[in-house]
This record gives structure tokens, sequence and C-alpha cells, in this order.
């Protein structure tokens, strides 16, 4: 099967109806991007998502207090200023997972530096994590709560944007380090955050944003704008 699929080659691989699935994109509950006005669906992605629908593997208590309440969960409670970097150095895809997987290790939130490196690199060559539109949203494809410390995300901006193998052909500007011990809250966090960075000019808004603070401002505002 191919790796890029349709709405109604998702219906039909999900066995629902195609409404059903736009209902389930509309309300941010399945992992998807929008490229050229239609919804295109990664199966790797797609997969990960069917199997966390069948595991659940909480490490610590805001892991569970997050798989036992969607709305429990805010993107601004994830992101701290010490885990932005507005001035991403690197020039390709191997380099940029090292720096995000670097200012998340100095921040205690992963264990093992070298072991996420390799498999943040391993995950991203089954298919790339760059939904398009200059978003990339890299991440574990197994969350494991020995090597992951807390649910959080990584936010890293490229100036010169970075050819990362978008799904679109364009280049790649913000990085979201998504981590999380659980694959529940995982993809719940990633239904999330697609969402915010779906409504209007949200993602030009954040690559003007120049300080740190203001980003988590910004997620802020964006998440009591929206009704989940």
């Amino acid at each position: 099967m191919k790796e890029i699929l349709t709405l109604q080659e998702v219906a039909e691989y999900l066995q629902l109806s195609d409404k059903t699935i736009l209902k389930m994109v509309k309300e941010g509950e399945i992992p998807c991007a929008k490229i050229a006005n239609q919804w295109r669906f990664s199966k790797i992605m797609l997969d990960d998502w069917i199997t966390a629908k069948m595991e659940v593997i909480p490490q610590n208590d805001f892991s569970r207090l997050v798989e036992k309440e969607y709305d429990f969960i805010k993107i601004s409670r994830l992101i701290d200023e010490n885990s932005i970097i507005l001035d991403l150095q690197s020039t390709n895809s191997s380099d940029v997972l090292e720096e995000l997987a670097e200012c998340a290790y100095k921040n205690e939130l992963v264990n093992n530096k070298d072991e996420f490196i390799k498999k943040l690199i391993e995950r991203e060559k089954l298919t790339s994590t760059s939904i398009g539109k200059g978003i990339a949203l890299p991440h574990l494809r197994k969350p494991c709560g020995t090597m992951v410390t807390e649910p959080k995300i990584v936010v890293g901006y490229s100036k010169e944007g970075i050819d990362f193998s978008s799904l679109d052909g364009e280049k790649t500007f913000l990085f979201f380090l998504l981590l999380s011990d659980s694959e529940v809250v995982h993809l719940k966090i990633l239904s999330k955050l697609t969402q915010i960075l779906s409504v209007g000019n949200n993602i030009e808004e954040i690559k003007n944003i120049d300080n740190t603070n203001d980003i988590i401002k910004f997620f802020i505002l964006a998440e009591n704008s929206i009704i989940y």
C-alpha cells in the first residue's frame, strides 16, 4: 500500500465512511495534513495511531491524567522557554534532529541522548514527519517511558529552512519534537498541535515571533480561541 493516502482511501482502509473520517479530521482526532486544499494521510502515522488505540502504556501521573481526559492536555503547558530554539544552526535533516535532541537532553527530557537520536533518525527513514506548509513533527515511532521522562515539546525554527523530505516538496522551517512516554498521550498531543497549526495564519505568526516567551503566549491564546 502506498505511503500517502487520500481521505477516501483512509475511509476504505479503516472501513469507515468518508463522512466519519472527515468529522474525525475536523475534530483533530486523526493525524493528517492539508495539501492544496486536500487532506492527505501518512500510512505509517496512521498505523501508529491505530496501534495507540489498542495499546495503553502510561509511565507517569501526568500521562495517566491525560489519557483519561482529552481536554486536560494543553500544548502551552508542554512548551517552556528552555525548550525553544529560535535559530537552528543545522542545514540537513540528521543534524536538526540531533540539535533538537540535544536540547531535550539538556533539559532532562530524555535519558539516553545517543539512543534517542538513533531512534529519531530511524523513524524519519520510514517516512518524513514533515507534513507540509513548512512544518515537521519529529517523534519516536514507539513512545517509551524508559527513554522520555515526561510529555513535552521541543520547538525549533530554521530561518533558511531545511530539506526535510516534506510531503509538499518545500523546505521545512518549524520543528516540533514531540516527547511522550505513552502512545495515547503522544497522539493526543499530535492531534491538538496540528489542529492549532491548521488555523488561519498561525504558522506564519509563529515564524515571525522573535522571543521564546511570546511563543508560549501565542499557544495560550491559540488554545483559548479553539473550541475542542
